[in-house]
């Protein structure tokens, strides 16, 4: 077999194709692999001695000391003080809180924003009572969109409204 160009240059890429993909992904991958397999050794090796256990349990209740000192309250999240707050105003104004979705994460710039999105069902003056206690009250959040709907119930022959609101934490 004669070595002509294109044979020299075909073995010269294969070499240099093998080297690129070595480098960039084959060696990473073993790696990881190693690393993988330390840290699952680690976690293999530990045991969960009483010892150790009662040192976790005097951190926690210190952490516990601490966030009370703090005024923070650990069983209560955004989204509780959330409903709290709808619930109370609801009953002021008389209105209904038909829906409460699942907050909505948005990332963007390495900065996570949730949307929480719920319903209410009720008069149009009620509605906007509320929709003011939110933008009056800062540490709620502030208010992204509202959206009123008007829709017949054509079993009472009555008019309801709707509103889905989607507000933004801070």
């Amino acid at each position: 077999m004669k070595l002509n160009r294109k044979n020299k240059f075909l073995i010269v890429g294969f070499i240099l194709a093998f080297y690129l993909c070595y480098t960039f992904a084959i060696s990473n991958t073993i790696k990881y692999y190693k690393e993988f397999l330390s840290q699952k050794e680690v976690l293999a090796g530990q045991n969960f001695s009483p010892k150790t256990i009662s040192q976790l349990n005097q951190k926690e209740k210190q952490l516990d000391r601490l966030l009370e000192n703090q005024q923070i309250n650990i069983s209560e999240s955004y989204q509780n003080n959330l409903l709290k707050f709808l619930n109370t105003h609801a009953v002021k104004f008389d209105l209904k809180i038909v829906e409460f979705k699942e907050p909505h994460v948005v990332k963007a710039n390495k900065s996570k924003e949730l949307n929480y999105i719920f319903i209410l069902q009720g008069s149009y003056n009620g509605i906007i009572s509320l929709l003011n206690q939110l933008e009056n009250n800062s540490n709620i959040g502030f208010i992204r969109h509202v959206h009123f709907i008007k829709e017949r119930n054509y079993k009472s022959n009555i008019d309801q409204l709707f509103a889905e609101i989607v507000l933004t934490n801070n």
